[in-house]
C-alpha cells in the first residue's frame, strides 16, 4: 500500500511543473530572482520571518537532512521556536509533550504515537529532528488530522462528518481556482484517488487537511508572539502557495516563507513553486522493511495477537496460528502490536528471529527467517 501523504506529495510534484530553473545538488536559490545563496545566506533570509515552512518528499533522507540543518541554524539565532509536524495528528499532542520533556525513551515514544500505524515511513528518517527538539526542549506541535477523518471526507464529503468532529474544526478557506485545477489533474490522473469519491469531496479533504495544519501554526503564533514556528509537511501542501500558505494568509498570517528541498533529478522547478529551493540528491534505493508474514489483530490492544498468516509466508510454513500471542522477539519484550512492528523494522533482512508465543495458555518457542515483504 502507498501511504496517501506520499502518494499525493509525489503526484503534486509531478503535476505539470516543467519550470525553467534547474537545480544542482546543494545549490540553494531564491526562486523569485534566481539568486544563488550560501547556507548562511539562506538562514539570513529565513530568520527574518515568523513562520518558516519546509517541504519534503517523505521518504527522501536528503530532504530531512536539509530540514534538520535549517532548524539547527534557525534555533541558534532564535531559541524561542516551535516545530509543527504533519506527521502527527493532534490527538498525539500529549505524547509529543512528554517526549520533549524527556519523559519517554525512544522506543516508548514510538509505541505511544504508534509511529508505523500513524505515519508509516521509517522512523530513522525523522528521529534526528525529533531528538534535536527533545535535546533543546523545542515544543513539537502535532498539526495533522487523524487519517480516518481525511479519508472519510475524501470519500463522503464534509457534510457527513459527525457533528462532534466538525465542531472541533477551524474555518476552512475554499481552494483557489488554480489549486482546484491542479487537484483536478491529479484526481483524474490517478484511479486510486478518483474511484474513492467525488472530486468536490477530494478538494474538501485537501483543503481541510491544509486548513487544520495552518490553524495549528496560527494558534501557536498568536499565543507566542515572539516565537518562530518551523512547519514540516509534504511538498504538495506548500507548492505554489496553494495549500498551507494560502490557508495561513486567509487567517491574516502574512509573515511566512517557504523552502522546498528539491531532488535535482526531478523536473526543473517552477519559479513560483516556493520562495526558496535547495537541490538535493535522489532518494536512495532501499530494501523494504523485514516482515514475519503475520497479520495482526487490530481489535486487541493488549498485545500482539495473530489474526492470520500471509499465504505462502514463512510464518504460515512455521504454522503460526490465529489466536497466538507473540510476547517476545529475540530478547525483546513485545508489549503491543506496534511494539512488534517496531522491532521487526529493526531486523536485518534474512536474519532468523526467535519468537516466544503463548498458544492456548502454553508457551512455545519458534524460529523463522524474516522476509522482505508482506504483513508484519
Amino acid at each position: 500500500m502507498i501511504f496517501l501523504p506520499l502518494f499525493l506529495g509525489l503526484a503534486l510534484l509531478q503535476w505539470g511543473f516543467m519550470g525553467t530553473i534547474p537545480l544542482e545538488v546543494n545549490e540553494i536559490l531564491r526562486l523569485a530572482d534566481r539568486e544563488s545563496l550560501t547556507e548562511t545566506g539562506l538562514i539570513d533570509h529565513l530568520s527574518g520571518h515568523r513562520i518558516v515552512l519546509i517541504g519534503e518528499a517523505h521518504d527522501n533522507p536528503a530532504h530531512h537532512a536539509v530540514q534538520l540543518k535549517v532548524i539547527q541554524a534557525l534555533h541558534a539565532r532564535q531559541p524561542d521556536m516551535a516545530l509543527a509536524l504533519e506527521m502527527f495528528p493532534r490527538t498525539m499532542q500529549p505524547h509529543l509533550d512528554r517526549w520533549v520533556a524527556g519523559e519517554l525513551e525512544e522506543a516508548a515514544f514510538l509505541d505511544a504515537v504508534e509511529w508505523y500505524f500513524t505515519w508509516g515511513f521509517e522512523a530513522e528518517l525523522y528521529l534526528p529532528i525529533l531528538r534535536f527538539a527533545r535535546d533543546q526542549r523545542i515544543p513539537v506541535l502535532a498539526m495533522n488530522l487523524p487519517r480516518a477523518t481525511v479519508s472519510q471526507v475524501r470519500k463522503q464529503g464534509m457534510s457527513e462528518l459527525a457533528t462532534e468532529i466538525r465542531d472541533t474544526l477551524p474555518p476552512i478557506c475554499p481552494a483557489t481556482l488554480d489549486y482546484r485545477m491542479m487537484l483536478e489533474e491529479i484526481f483524474n490522473g490517478h484511479p486510486m484517488i478518483s474511484k474513492s469519491g467525488k472530486f468536490d469531496h477530494f478538494v474538501e479533504s485537501q483543503t481541510l487537511w491544509d486548513g487544520v495544519m495552518a490553524d495549528t501554526i496560527r494558534r501557536w503564533s498568536n499565543e507566542h508572539p515572539k516565537s518562530v514556528v518551523v512547519g514540516l509537511a509534504g511538498a504538495g501542501h506548500l507548492l505554489m502557495g496553494y495549500g498551507i500558505p494560502h490557508q495561513l494568509r486567509s487567517r491574516g498570517m502574512e509573515d511566512l516563507v517557504t523552502l522546498l528541498p528539491w531532488t535535482s533529478g526531478d523536473s526543473w522547478i517552477d519559479p513560483l513553486a516556493a520562495d526558496y529551493a535547495w537541490g538535493t540528491s535522489e532518494t536512495p534505493e532501499t530494501p523494504p522493511p523485514a516482515s514475519l508474514g503475520v497479520i495482526l489483530d487490530d481489535q486487541r490492544p493488549d498485545g500482539a495477537w495473530i489474526k492470520g498468516t500471509q499465504e505462502g509466508s514463512r510464518a504460515a510454513k512455521a504454522e503460526l496460528k490465529a489466536g497466538d500471542r507473540i510476547v517476545r522477539l529475540n530478547d525483546q519484550q513485545v508489549s503491543s502490536r506496534h511494539a512488534l512492528v517496531r522491532l521487526v523494522h529493526g531486523v536485518p533482512h534474512g536474519a532468523t528471529v526467535r519468537l516466544r508465543l503463548e498458544r492456548a495458555g502454553e508457551a512455545q518457542e519458534i524460529e523463522l527467517p524474516a522476509a522482505q515483504h508482506g504483513h508484519h
